[in-house]
């Protein structure tokens, strides 16, 4: 999953946000090296990404990318399901993501002096171009993807995945609400103080 789903999935504690959002520049057991909580987070942010590698819901709609994309099914579907993120909760209306994405911003400001090099780089553009609201647009999704395309040098067309996306809306919304579902039951433990 992309930068947005990971903090909603974070819960209310600021140093377990924090270590979710910083944990893809933590290596092995370095994290140890930080408060118990940002552990935590740590730890969240990789069963995140393990479940969802493993998830039936996400794999059906990272393979429709094989075939124009192959290898890039799973950058893909990540940062498209931060705009079916967006879409769930306009739709259903259980958080206020506009609210919450002010509050994850002025959370990891509180962190800037510690969060790592790889990840204040990032940071500070995400926060200027506003990617996290950004993403409830295709026009934010696609331009995401065009820059991912860009710094990888792996297709300069990598934002027209999108078409694949509303081909196959119905499926892609019905797989995530499905995972999102889920995925919420089996991370809610790890913000349990």
């Amino acid at each position: 999953m992309n930068y947005l789903a990971h903090l909603v999935l974070s819960g209310k504690n600021e140093e377990v946000i924090f270590g979710n959002f910083i944990a893809d520049a933590v290596k092995g057991k370095s994290y140890l090296s930080w408060s118990k909580n940002i552990q935590k987070g740590i730890l969240l942010h990789r069963f995140i990404d393990h479940y969802t590698d493993t998830n039936p819901y996400y794999l059906a709609g990272k393979r429709r990318f094989y075939e124009k994309f192959p290898k890039m099914g799973g950058v893909i579907n990540d940062i498209l399901y931060d705009y079916l993120l967006w879409q769930y909760e306009l739709k259903h209306k259980n958080i206020q993501l506009d609210k919450e994405i002010i509050r994850f911003y002025r959370i990891l400001d509180g962190f800037q002096n510690t969060m790592p090099e790889s990840i204040l780089y990032m940071y500070q553009f995400m926060k200027k171009d506003d990617w996290l609201t950004n993403y409830q647009y295709k026009h934010g999704i696609k331009k995401a993807l065009h820059g991912i395309g860009k710094r990888i040098k792996y297709s300069d067309n990598l934002e027209s995945c999108f078409d694949i996306l509303e081909s196959s809306i119905f499926d892609f919304e019905k797989e995530f609400e499905m995972f999102y579902n889920e995925i919420k039951e089996h991370t809610s433990s790890f913000y349990v103080n």
